[in-house]
């Protein structure tokens, strides 16, 4: 009975080792996969703009209702299927491409030379958490240098840039994508512009979202193009 014992309790010491050490391999696996995804992401933004020039897309200048003709055109889709159906090289979608590149507050002039967005919304709200402020370089750019220029433009009761509130704290939050878990549904809010076709009395809040006409994920956004963007949407002071 007691070599019996013996064995058995050998047996547990050994199960308890190659368990922690399969729990050590999957979080190391995690925080591997952690930092690859933060480097990966960021390395997507950073090239964004070279991966659109090398499609024959200026993100700079391409406005959404371009991107129209290219879905209107039967030839080019019919071109582009047969591509495909060939098998050479990957499979593209140029209308896809041209909508992931093309700037919604720009107007094509010749495509509709009577519409603008000139002062299209009432209010804008940009919210952002000073925590990861550091992971949103364009932004945090925006922030420090130009915020003035538009306030001076629009005015106080036309633009806020608020800090959001973070409910998880920004180093529990930080720890948890380390370990492998941000990745798990998007748990870190990206910054926002929210957009409001109307004032309110004493000014919109980020509770408000759901009223905005429009609500613009800032994640990879060049800094001139928020600029633009504000001085275009929002009416003079």
């Amino acid at each position: 009975k007691l070599h019996i014992q013996l064995f058995r309790l050998v047996l547990v010491l050994s199960l308890s080792k190659k368990i922690s050490a399969m729990i050590q391999s999957i979080v190391n696996m995690l925080l591997m996969l952690a930092i690859l995804t933060c480097f990966g992401s960021q390395l997507a933004i950073a090239v964004s703009d070279e991966w659109c020039l090398e499609r024959g897309f200026d993100p700079s200048n391409l406005s959404c209702d371009t991107c129209r003709l290219l879905e209107e055109s039967t030839t080019l889709l019919s071109l582009q299927k047969k591509k495909n159906a060939a098998g050479a090289g990957e499979p593209i979608d140029l209308v896809a491409e041209c909508r992931t590149c093309c700037q919604s507050h720009k107007v094509n002039p010749i495509l509709d030379p009577g519409k603008s967005l000139r002062g299209k919304y009432r209010y804008a709200l940009l919210t952002y958490n000073d925590f990861h402020l550091d992971q949103h370089g364009e932004l945090k750019d925006f922030i420090e240098r130009d915020i003035d220029d538009v306030l001076s433009f629009k005015g106080e009761n036309r633009f806020q840039a608020v800090k959001s509130e973070d409910p998880s704290g920004g180093a529990s939050m930080d720890m948890m994508m380390m370990m492998g878990m941000g990745m798990m549904g998007g748990l870190r809010e990206p910054p926002k512009l929210m957009l409001f076709e109307k004032q309110k009395k004493g000014g919109w809040s980020e509770e408000d979202e759901e009223e905005a006409g429009e609500v613009i994920n800032l994640r990879g956004w060049k800094r001139e193009d928020i600029k633009d963007m504000l001085l275009t949407l929002l009416p003079n002071a």
